[in-house]
Formats: C-alpha cells, structure tokens, sequence
C-alpha cells in the first residue's frame, strides 16, 4: 500500500485546496492524517491513485511523496493484537497514520521500518493486507 504525504504550509485554505485539485481530477480520498509542525505541517493522504495524486499536485507546485506503508484490516483484531505480533518479531512501528476505509474495511494503516517483513508476517497470522 502507499500514501502520499504532502508539505503544507499550516495556513487557512492549504489543506482545501490539495482536496479541491484532487476532486477535481475524480482522486477519491480513502483517509487523511495530518502532523502539525508549527509553521508546517505534513498532509498523509491514503488515495486511490497516488501516484496521480503526486502528479497532480506537483503541478500545482506542492511537495508530494509517496511513502510504502501496511494497510492492516482490523475488523476483526485489535491494534494491540498487531502490535504485539510486529514487536514478537522486531518490527518497529515508525508512524500510525490513523484508519482508512477501503472497501468498506476499517483499514489501519502504520508505516513500519521493514515493509515486506510486516506483511507477511501479518498475512501469516491471518490478516488482509492491503
């Protein structure tokens, strides 16, 4: 799974307008997170097509990159479950980016410092991965 994380200036109308530019070329938003940094802030975006979203903003002269992260369904389980299984096997969760929905799924999304270990030790375990 990947996101796109884009650096915003923390000001009003800057976050309206990367989901306007988005909308406007039919990117559908699946999830969102945001890190306040002061001044700055950084934008995580789950979409259905980042490398679109990437090539869109960047016309509009924002920063976007588009980041590996595990897409976890959790409909079933819990995030202590999940945690619990990534540290058994020395998989460090770096960022939790929040929750997603795909499909109608509860998706939890982490950015983890070993991608492919992480998913298939979770599909292992039983999880969909996304």
């Amino acid at each position: 799974m990947k996101i796109l994380s884009v650096f915003i200036e923390n000001k009003p109308k800057k976050l309206s307008k990367i989901i306007q530019e988005l909308s406007k070329e039919g990117i559908e938003i699946l999830g969102l997170a945001i890190a306040d940094a002061g001044d700055f802030g950084i934008v995580r975006l789950i979409l259905d097509d980042p490398k679109k979203g990437a090539s869109t903003l960047s016309k509009h002269e924002m920063i976007a990159n588009i980041q590996d992260v595990v897409g976890i369904n959790v409909n079933n389980s819990t995030i202590s479950e999940i945690a619990k299984i990534l540290g058994e096997n020395n998989v460090n969760i770096e960022d939790a980016l929040g929750f997603g929905f795909i499909e109608n799924q509860k998706i939890l999304v982490l950015k983890v410092d070993n991608t492919e270990l992480a998913k298939n030790i979770l599909s292992k375990e039983g999880f969909k991965i996304y």
